[in-house]
């Protein structure tokens, strides 16, 4: 699943995600629904999958002096489109209504802001079990940004998030100095199933991988100093740029973090 990136639209990205799903056409709670569980993993295995277990954090480039060891994300407006041309969330930006329905091609997945913690230890995490009409869908779209004002119940249970999209704690330089990088990035995503994801009886997982491991590197694979992301420079605006173009999703049944349609590994 490739991304297209199309103005003010959503960035995909699912692992704890809560609450009820509320459907757009239909209802997701009848008899013509399934549980599929939603994971998230990160980056490209460095290390066989068998020891991938013993990992706790993700290097950043080939120096070693580069770990990551937390990532969060704050995602909203997530959906399941079923449309090769519409899109679910300019739909709603264009009637100024959060909670309007979109037309009988998409599926609300959350309409509330989602903490998303990524995994960096090269497993596959952050399940959840989303019950979803039967169909065929061939697009996820959400949003990449903070927490709206309003949302207060998340903003105080997320107070190193308010007013943040991205926040990534590690180490850097020889001395493994620790740092902690923010960011107010908002962005959208358009992630394209292919082949269409395929909601039946037979479909267990779907999988959203993230490649943290290229956020902070330039366009010659040089590592960015994560220090060096102030406000305005270039290096933030790299940096978020890799943001947006880090999600890939697909059917993922087995678990394996491996989409085997195209050739990626997470």
């Amino acid at each position: 699943m490739t991304a297209r990136f199309l103005p003010n639209i959503k960035l995909l990205a699912g692992a704890v995600l809560v609450s009820t799903i509320a459907a757009c056409s239909g209802d997701l709670t009848g008899a013509n629904t399934h549980p599929v569980k939603l994971s998230v993993t990160s980056s490209v295995l460095s290390a066989p999958a068998s020891s991938s277990a013993m990992r706790s954090n993700l290097a950043v480039g080939s120096a070693g002096n580069f770990t990551i060891t937390s990532v969060q994300l704050v995602m909203d407006k997530i959906e399941l489109n079923d449309g090769e041309t519409t899109n679910c969330v300019n739909e709603i930006e264009a009637t100024g209504d959060d909670h309007a329905e979109v037309g009988a091609e998409c599926e609300d997945v959350s309409r509330d802001p989602v903490l998303v913690d990524i995994p960096v230890d090269g497993t596959l995490k952050g399940a959840l079990n989303v019950p979803l009409a039967a169909g065929s869908y061939s697009k996820l779209e959400a949003k990449l940004e903070p927490a709206r004002d309003n949302a207060t119940a998340f903003n105080a249970a997320n107070t190193n998030l308010v007013g943040k999209s991205v926040r990534v704690e590690g180490t850097y330089g020889d001395a493994a100095t620790p740092f902690v990088f923010t960011s107010s990035v908002r962005a959208g995503l358009e992630m394209s199933f292919n082949p269409p994801l395929v909601i039946d009886a037979t479909t267990t997982n779907a999988t959203v991988s993230i490649d943290v491991s290229k956020w902070f590197l330039d366009s010659s694979n040089n590592v960015i100093d994560p220090n060096s992301a102030t406000p305005g420079s270039a290096a933030l605006q790299q940096i978020e740029d890799n943001i947006r173009r880090s999600f890939h999703a697909f059917e993922d049944d087995a678990e394996s973090g491996i989409d085997d349609h195209s050739g990626h590994h997470e």
